[in-house]
């Protein structure tokens, strides 16, 4: 009895622990990159006629752009997480207070979207500029937005300012500072696990593989069609830039190249990878030996230029038709598997078109 109850005990504890376990993953943060946009700094009329009242100009710099009192700031780094509307903005650009021969720089500055937003560089190390703000995000297609209202400057900032521009005690903490706005877009959006990754297969190269008596067997989840046409399920951990040039596309399942008393070459989980035009997999070629067995992942087809087209408000991401040819090892792998040796594939030779519609959170 005794021993019944430990092993029910250690059954419970398993059991809550993959249920943690499961609800971490399921509540994991996805951060997309920042690829471009602004961030814009409105100082409040208040702190403007402050500032004039003691002589106090404000230069933007560096790629900063100053319209009246608004302060532009170019975006060149940062992350976003469009689902919870969480992220950081990093700016490119300086804001400068001078005062006469007197200047204070704040370099390096970064918008947070949370109620202490607006960070510089301030003399030697980062510091709080503003907080007390009211924060708010919104989705904008493939980008997001946020903005920042009721700025206040810190208690170190204003005496930096006044010790800096020697201003006295003319700038108090807590003095209001304006608004903040950010408009940024994504380098890469992460895709739901949904939709497949199609191919559509080259009919030479299907002719080819029925001369030799090549069976295409797919793996689940991989499915063949009509056409013949392999598909492969979109997978988690996938990304895409919007204009489907970058990224990585995890798929699912495998395909098995057989023909019966010689070889059986598997290709399995491809990945597309956009930025490098290629699909890698990891390939089996059995029976081992005296074949090659288990190979790492290494390139498998070279991708053609994709005809991307995407759909901002529902983001999509559409691929028809990419081309997807033969590299040299995997062309020599086919001729040692299944042509004994003969050149009957070839480094180029189309295999199929890629398409695939891909949706992103």
């Amino acid at each position: 009895m005794k021993a019944r109850l430990v092993r029910t005990k250690l059954a419970i504890t398993t059991c809550l622990v993959l249920g943690a376990a499961h609800v971490g993953s399921a509540q994991a943060v996805e951060y997309d990159p920042v690829a471009s946009g602004t961030t814009t700094l409105s100082l409040s009329a208040p702190f403007s006629r402050l500032l004039a009242a003691h002589h106090v100009s404000i230069e933007a710099r560096g790629g900063a752009k100053r319209k009246g009192r608004k302060i532009v700031l170019p975006a060149d780094g940062g992350e976003f997480e469009p689902l919870q509307g969480t992220g950081t903005v990093e700016s490119e650009g300086t804001i400068v207070f001078v005062a006469g021969k007197h200047k204070l720089p704040f370099r390096a500055i970064v918008f947070k979207a949370k109620r202490s937003p607006l960070y510089a560089k301030v003399g030697g190390g980062q510091l709080k500029i503003a907080s007390g703000a009211k924060p708010a995000s919104k989705r904008k297609g493939f980008g997001f937005g946020f903005t920042a209202t009721g700025l206040k400057l810190t208690a170190k900032i204003a005496s930096r300012l006044n010790k800096k521009l020697r201003l006295g005690k003319a700038i108090a903490a807590g003095q209001p500072l304006g608004t903040l706005s950010s408009r940024v877009t994504s380098a890469t959006v992460h895709l739901l696990a949904k939709n497949r990754v199609s191919l559509a297969m080259d009919p030479a190269f299907v002719d080819k593989l029925n001369k030799l008596f090549v069976s295409l067997n797919p793996i689940a989840p991989a499915e063949l069609g009509a056409g013949p046409t392999l598909s492969f399920p979109i997978g988690s951990e996938s990304v895409l830039s919007p204009d489907g040039s970058n990224g990585l596309i995890k798929t699912g399942g495998a395909l098995e190249l057989l023909q019966l008393g010689s070889a059986q070459l598997f290709w399995q989980e491809p990945w597309l990878e956009p930025g490098a035009a290629t699909i890698s997999a990891e390939t089996d070629l059995e029976p081992s030996p005296p074949k090659a067995g288990k190979q790492p992942r290494g390139p498998l087809l070279s991708l053609g230029t994709a005809q991307a087209s995407a759909d901002p408000s529902a983001r999509t991401i559409a691929v028809s038709g990419q081309t997807a040819t033969l590299t040299t090892s995997t062309a020599e792998a086919l001729n040692s598997s299944f042509s004994n040796g003969k050149t009957t594939f070839a480094a180029g030779e189309a295999i199929g078109g890629i398409s695939y519609l891909a949706q992103g959170h």
